[in-house]
């Protein structure tokens, strides 16, 4: 029963795992898509700008309650990359899950 047990748990982190990925996925190609279609128009403004207009698309896309595609992680992780910090080439963790 243990070997089952433990199966079961991993299995378990395996699709914790690859949700969070998938996450990470989705909202890269939210940015992707962003640069593809609006490329021009974000290179002319200034960092601060292009955050906060991505930001508001990015609400739009995944706000849990009011967005047209609803996903929560994928707005968190939206939000915490495109939030009011410090130019860096920081590479963004892989998201946990509770």
């Amino acid at each position: 029963m243990s070997a089952h047990s433990d199966l079961n748990g991993a299995l378990e982190a395996l699709q914790g795992k690859l949700q969070s990925l998938n996450d990470l996925v989705r909202a890269n190609q939210f940015m992707v898509e962003a640069m593809a279609g609006q490329g021009d128009a974000l290179k002319q403004m200034s960092s601060g700008r292009t955050k906060d207009m991505l930001r508001r698309q990015a609400r739009a896309q995944f706000h849990p309650d009011t967005g047209a595609a609803p996903d929560a992680a994928v707005l968190a992780i939206l939000e915490e990359v495109l939030g009011h910090q410090e130019e860096s080439a920081e590479i963004i963790p892989f998201p946990v899950r509770a």
